[in-house]
């Protein structure tokens, strides 16, 4: 490890401990919340950032100080379904302990207890708070063990870290230990930082079957090959490379550790392993320049666009046997194009053929995702609104936007939230971006697709998005204020502001005629959004305060909010209450 990442991840430690209130030398303090802000930069954890920067958040609320049950850090993303625990380690010369790293990478079966739980800090229960229900509902857990030392030469912590993962995947639990030094957390703060915003594998070199090779060299330079499964596995495999194979991947959840059962079978198979290249329809990777000589691709930002999982099923194959029998149908494409690019997604749009590609996949080109882009900001910081622009793919941020970033995923939970109900948008996220027809519930019309909305359309996406803003704002007074700081909503109101949206915007159509009339006329003045809006949202508040303390008297879990936000059941109850108080002499305008 080199004296300058010795003094960076120091200076950033030193930094975070005064910024959470600690003395400037209690550098593990410093380095929990270094990770912390490190690692919500990632793609789906970074929802938390609001489109913030990372330095502008303060994420005190994940960073876990009394009781933490040896987890520091806890940080989900709802979109894919994952969980991440961090425990951090600060230490002068020599590594961490090897029982240490152990017992916390054998964490997921102590905190999938209940009674275990129980024994923690207030914060870490309500951070872990139905862990066993998300696992049983295909989360995935990534433990990341995060010290300031180098633990690259670590044989030791090296063999325990591939051991446990080994033994999660014997076990098919979705469950990836990590190990990350001084020099790794310095390497990842320079990717995130990046403007490519992804961490692309240096260098990468493997053999393809000799006689067996087709090399176009225009309009693209391309070589189509036929690759052994154990080279593709063995890439994988590599120290620091893994899943960064596929950061322009569009199907993240395919990158998991959860692959095809019946792939693996195949790989391992001694008779069905030779029909592998039969079966299979091959990996496609596109890079910046490569070259062939004597059967070996050398190849510069290299990338697989699609077989992620053909990938991941041979690695774990490869980590059961080394079946020599295995081929894959290969394809490797030098675009020349630095990070993406039109070409590059244009390859990955038409390159699926086992699982095709529709247009949602690309929302970020879809004309209404420009049509967003371009008219979304039109509302920013008008009436009740706040400031904001609209971020319709990774990264974008136009000159001259001030507020904070609104994501696409988080337009399409709260917008369908406001149209539909919240219980897709805290139960199934992804199908947003799948091929279920919600992605058109969340950005079409009528649940049909469209290029564009009408004025009135976008007025009522602008009422739900200042009715979510106000939520979030009540949220955090409550958490921050003495007085509320410990009551029951505090605990869960900002978590479920989509919920409270659906509950007001039920309520706002049922006296729409005979109130405001349109949503154009709703938005034009924080005035006239207040009045309108604040009778029915206390009337929200209410109703699901009393339903809390139903299910807490039935003691579904420490906090039941992720039971409660996914039942249908409970949804149409409460917003039909709503909306039967709203129309009645109970609330008054």
């Amino acid at each position: 490890m080199s004296r300058g990442s010795i003094r960076e991840v120091k200076q950033q430690c030193t930094l975070y401990a005064q910024r959470y209130g600690y003395k400037a030398e209690q550098l593990e303090r410093g380095l929990e919340g270094y990770a912390a802000h490190l690692f919500a930069q990632e793609d789906g954890f970074d929802a938390i950032l609001e489109g913030q920067d990372t330095n502008q958040v303060d994420l005190r609320e994940f960073i876990c100080r009394r009781k933490d049950l040896g987890v520091d850090v806890v940080l989900e993303d709802l979109i894919h379904k994952r969980m991440m625990l961090v425990q951090a380690a600060w230490r002068s010369k020599q590594g961490p302990e090897e029982d240490k790293v152990a017992s916390f990478f054998d964490a997921p079966s102590r905190l999938a207890s209940h009674d275990y739980t129980a024994t923690g800090d207030e914060q870490i229960q309500d951070l872990l708070a139905n862990l066993s229900e998300k696992i049983d509902d295909g989360y995935e857990i990534l433990l990341r063990f995060v010290t300031n030392v180098s633990v690259s030469e670590n044989t030791r912590l090296q063999e325990l870290t591939e051991a446990k993962n080994r033994a999660y995947e014997e076990a098919d639990q979705a469950i990836t230990c990590e190990l990350y030094g001084g020099s790794d957390l310095v390497k990842k703060d320079n990717e995130l930082r990046s403007a490519t915003r992804g961490g692309f594998v240096d260098r990468v070199a493997f053999h393809v079957q000799a006689g067996k090779t087709i090399e176009l060299t225009s309009p693209f330079k391309t070589i189509i090959a036929v690759v052994k499964g154990n080279e593709l596995a063995d890439l994988y495999l590599r120290k620091n490379v893994g899943s960064r194979l596929f950061n322009l991947n569009i199907r993240l959840p395919l990158t998991s550790l959860k692959v095809n059962p019946k792939m693996v079978e195949t790989a391992i198979s001694s008779t069905e392993g030779k029909n592998f290249f039969y079966y299979n329809n091959g990996v496609s990777a596109v890079c910046s320049k490569y070259t062939l000589e004597d059967n070996t691709i050398q190849a510069e930002r290299f990338q697989i666009i699609n077989g992620a999982q053909t990938v991941s099923a041979l690695a774990k194959a490869r980590r059961k046997t080394a079946n020599s029998d295995v081929y894959v149908l290969f394809r490797l494409t030098e675009t020349s194009e630095s990070y993406g690019g039109e070409f590059t997604e244009n390859i990955i749009r038409y390159n699926n053929t086992q699982n095709p590609v529709k247009a949602s996949d690309f929302f970020s080109n879809d004309d209404i995702q420009l049509w967003l882009r371009d008219s979304l900001p039109t509302l920013s910081g008008k009436g009740p609104l706040p400031a904001f622009y609209y971020v319709h793919k990774s990264g974008y941020k136009p000159r001259g936007a001030t507020g904070r970033g609104l994501r696409i995923d988080q337009l399409a939970g709260i917008r369908h939230a406001f149209l539909y109900g919240p219980v897709v948008s805290y139960r199934e996220p992804a199908q947003f971006f799948d091929r279920s027809g919600k992605y058109w519930e969340a950005f079409g019309i009528n649940g049909h697709p469209a290029s564009s909305w009408t004025a009135e359309e976008l007025a009522r996406t602008g009422a739900a998005l200042a009715i979510h803003h106000r939520i979030q704002a009540l949220g955090k007074s409550l958490k921050t204020d003495p007085k509320t700081k410990d009551k029951p909503e505090a605990k869960y109101l900002y978590r479920l502001a989509r919920y409270v949206t659906g509950l007001v915007g039920a309520g706002l159509e049922a006296v729409r005629e005979d109130t405001f009339n349109d949503y154009s006329t709703l938005i034009a003045s924080a005035a006239t959004f207040e009045k309108y809006v604040d009778p029915i949202v206390k009337e929200a508040r209410s109703i699901l305060r009393l339903e809390w303390r139903n299910l807490q008297d039935k003691k579904l879990g420490v906090q039941p909010e992720y039971n409660l936000a996914r039942d249908e059941k409970i949804w149409v109850r409460l917003s039909d209450s709503v909306q039967e108080s709203v129309v009645s002499s109970d609330v008054t305008f």
